[in-house]
C-alpha cells in the first residue's frame, strides 16, 4: 500500500505540477472542475446517495452552480467571505462531534448544499488564483499543503503524544499539527527569499502559512465526520494507496478560499 501511494504521488505530481505553468487558465479551469466533478460523484456517496442517476443529479448541480457562481466574478470577495464563515461553522461541528450531527447530515438538502459550499468556492478560488496571480502563487498553495501533510505525519508519528480530534481522526496529533505548521513556515520562508516580496509584508505571509496549515487540517476533519457518519473508510478507490479525490483535495476544499482571501489581503 506504501509503494503503490508513492508511485500514484510520484506519477500524479509532476503531470498537475506541469498543468500549473503550462496550461491556459481557461484549460486549467477545466482540468480542476474535472477533479470538482469526480469530488462530487463520491461526496455523493459519502452523504449516502447511492442511485447513480440522483449521484449524477447531484455532480451536475454542483458543476452548475460553480459555472454560476465564475461568471459572476465581481461577487469573488463575497463568495470567499462566505466560504471562510462557513468553514469557521465547520469548526464548530468537528469540536463538538458527536454531537449535533443532524445539524449538519439529517437533512437530505441541507448535505446537497454541503457539497455546493465545499467544492463551489474551492474551485472558484483556484481557477481565480491562477488567473490574477503569477503561478507561482498557486505552486506555493500545493507546497504549503503538502508541506503541512507531510509534516503533520512524520512530526505526529514520531512525537505525537496528545490526540487533536479523537472523536473525529485518532490519528492526528497536537504535535503532528504544530509539525505541519512548522514546515509550512519553512516553505513560506524559503518562497520569501526566491521572491520580490516587500520585508514589510513578511509578517502577512508567514501568517497566511499558519493559517493555511491549520485549515488544511480542518479540511481534512471535515472529510473524516461524513466518513464516520456514513461508514465508509475512503471517499473511493480511484487513486491507488491514496483513496479517492476527495481524500486528496479534502485540505484544498477549505485552504483554497482562505489563500486567496488572504493574498488579497497582504
Amino acid at each position: 500500500m506504501l509503494l503503490a501511494r508513492i508511485l500514484t504521488a510520484l506519477t500524479l505530481a509532476p503531470l498537475f505540477i506541469w498543468a500549473i505553468f503550462a496550461l491556459p487558465t481557461a484549460y486549467f479551469a477545466y482540468l480542476l472542475l474535472a477533479f470538482v466533478a469526480l469530488g462530487a460523484w463520491e461526496f455523493a456517496r459519502l452523504i449516502q446517495i447511492n442511485q447513480p442517476l440522483y449521484r449524477a443529479l447531484v455532480v451536475l448541480g454542483i458543476i452548475g452552480c460553480a459555472l454560476v457562481a465564475s461568471a459572476h466574478s465581481a461577487n469573488l470577495t463575497t463568495v470567499l467571505i462566505v466560504s471562510t464563515v462557513w468553514w469557521g461553522l465547520n469548526l464548530y461541528w468537528v469540536l463538538s462531534y458527536p454531537k449535533n450531527v443532524t445539524a449538519w447530515y439529517g437533512s437530505g438538502i441541507i448535505r446537497v448544499m454541503t457539497g455546493v459550499m465545499l467544492l463551489v468556492p474551492m474551485w472558484v478560488a483556484l481557477a481565480s488564483l491562477h488567473a490574477q496571480y503569477d503561478t507561482v502563487y498557486f505552486l506555493l498553495l500545493m507546497l504549503l499543503i503538502w508541506g503541512a501533510d507531510t509534516g503533520a505525519y512524520f512530526v505526529g508519528r514520531a512525537l505525537g503524544k496528545h490526540k487533536l480530534a479523537p472523536k473525529v481522526s485518532p490519528g492526528k496529533s497536537i504535535e503532528g499539527a504544530i509539525g505541519g505548521m512548522v514546515f509550512a513556515l519553512i516553505i513560506m520562508l524559503v518562497f520569501l527569499q526566491t521572491q520580490s516580496i516587500a520585508t514589510n509584508k513578511y509578517i502577512g505571509y508567514l501568517l497566511l502559512a499558519v493559517v493555511i496549515s491549520s485549515v488544511s487540517i480542518l479540511g481534512d476533519l471535515y472529510e473524516s465526520l461524513f466518513k464516520r457518519t456514513s461508514g465508509i473508510k475512503d471517499s473511493g478507490n480511484i487513486l491507488p494507496g491514496h483513496g479517492g479525490i476527495l481524500d486528496r483535495i479534502d485540505s484544498l476544499t477549505a485552504a483554497a478560499p482562505f489563500f486567496l482571501l488572504g493574498l488579497n489581503l497582504v
